[in-house]
């Protein structure tokens, strides 16, 4: 590819202004769309840095593809907007949102750390819901530090940096098995996070045999946390700023060292629950349930935002995957549980076919179907009502049937709250 210059053109629209930064994967210039006069970013591969030529490619189309995602499911206002790719100086293009402001690691480095626990507690809600976004769509950032977060003039923070974004590799993830037998979990040990150490939770290091999940971005938040208030932060097990003589809010601290644990059984299982806490200021676990495969000697145990599909070759990873080879009629990710403000269990149907509640005796059906697939019924000619459901609440001993109560595989799970 030829390098740009200023005052370059692409695609006939963008005229380039200034290079932003150069990293090791990608090239960023400020543009100006000539076509309305506001400013975009531009993000190329970075061909002339130290990493091979085929890892540069292989981490620019996949930020290109997860962005790409992220933009079909709505976007959100804490993770910088892709607004589609051109082709240009022998090279695909990024055009994406250009984000006025400064690194949050800048910040914190170049000025004072921040202790006022309101302002820490702020941003870091912010952080959370991003990565609550993510989750929610069966996306793991995996690269999370202070440089990859953006912050405005209002200290709003917002998501940059997509290449080692990936979907959920935790095979029957975050859902714990209890008892019964099972295939040991697929453990993912790419080593290809950017992530400096202090930063990177032990499940990200090349060889690890541990699961990552959505609770793996929760340990990088909790880092984050505490160099917000502390200026660093060691690669240690459960820090709280306060260990470095920040006199902080006290559930701030509790918080952050429940966040930053090792052993990722005790951290916050993913962001949607360290928001909860941040939120309510309340450090506690989030209470667990227990689904029970009936028919089965298996049984998990769930947190909130765990959710249950089937197995794909290249598709989103739920929590607990199962096989559904001969009838493909489960969605990869078919239902997510989760808690409300009151502390009542839901079920979320995001599935194409619907997820079905009875009681344990199972004389009656209430269909849930997500509005994706209450679509795509109709568009098949299905009648559809209009106040079918998505979300339900989940009463002790209530049966779960995916696809319908009359799948030919019978596959029912029970909910014991």
């Amino acid at each position: 590819m030829s390098e740009p210059s200023a005052g370059d053109e692409l695609a006939g629209r963008y005229e380039l202004e200034t290079e932003l930064g150069r990293g090791g994967f990608g090239v960023v210039w400020r543009a100006r769309d000539t076509t309305d006069g506001s400013r975009v970013a531009l993000k190329y591969p970075n061909y002339k840095g130290s990493a091979p030529p085929e890892l540069v490619d292989k981490y620019f189309q996949r930020e290109r593809e997860v962005l790409s995602d992220i933009r079909t499911a709505g976007g959100h206002p804490n993770i910088m907007a892709a607004y589609g790719v051109e082709e240009g100086f022998g090279t695909s293009v990024l055009v994406v949102e250009l984000i006025e402001g400064e690194e949050l690691g800048t910040v914190v480095r170049n000025e004072d750390p921040i202790t006022d626990p309101d302002e820490v507690r702020e941003i870091g809600i912010g952080i959370c819901d991003a990565l609550s976004f993510l989750h929610d769509h069966d996306i793991i950032y995996r690269d999370l530090k202070p440089d990859n977060i953006m912050l405005d003039g209002s200290y709003e923070p917002k998501l940059i940096d997509f290449t080692t974004a990936k979907g959920f590799v935790a095979e029957m993830g975050g859902a714990e098995f209890t008892s019964g037998t099972h295939s040991n979990p697929s453990a993912s040990s790419e080593g290809d996070s950017t992530v400096p150490g202090e930063f990177k939770p032990p499940e990200l290091n090349r060889g690890s045999e541990q699961r990552q999940g959505p609770w793996s971005d929760v340990y990088s938040i909790g880092k984050i946390l505490c160099f917000l208030q502390v200026g660093w932060v060691p690669d240690d097990d459960g820090v709280a700023p306060r260990d470095f003589g920040v006199d902080g809010a006290p559930y701030l601290d509790e918080i952050i060292r429940t966040a930053t644990q090792h052993d990722q059984t005790d951290r916050y299982p993913n962001a949607s629950v360290l928001k909860r806490a941040l939120e309510t200021r309340d450090s506690t676990m989030p209470a667990q349930a227990s689904l029970s495969w009936l028919g089965q000697d298996t049984r998990w145990r769930l947190s909130p935002g765990d959710t249950i599909g089937r197995r794909t070759r290249d598709g989103p990873r739920p929590s607990i995957m199962l096989n559904d080879d001969e009838h493909r009629a489960l969605s990869a990710v078919h239902c997510r549980f989760d808690t409300d403000e009151d502390g009542n269990w839901v079920v979320i149907d995001t599935s194409l076919n619907g997820t079905y509640i009875s009681k344990r005796d199972e004389r009656s059906w209430d269909r849930l179907l997500s509005e994706t697939g209450q679509e795509r019924q109709r568009e098949k000619g299905e009648s559809i009502p209009d106040d079918l459901e998505s979300t339900r609440r989940l009463d002790d001993g209530d049966v779960i049937a995916l696809v319908s109560p009359g799948y030919p595989e019978r596959f029912y799970v029970q909910f014991n709250i």
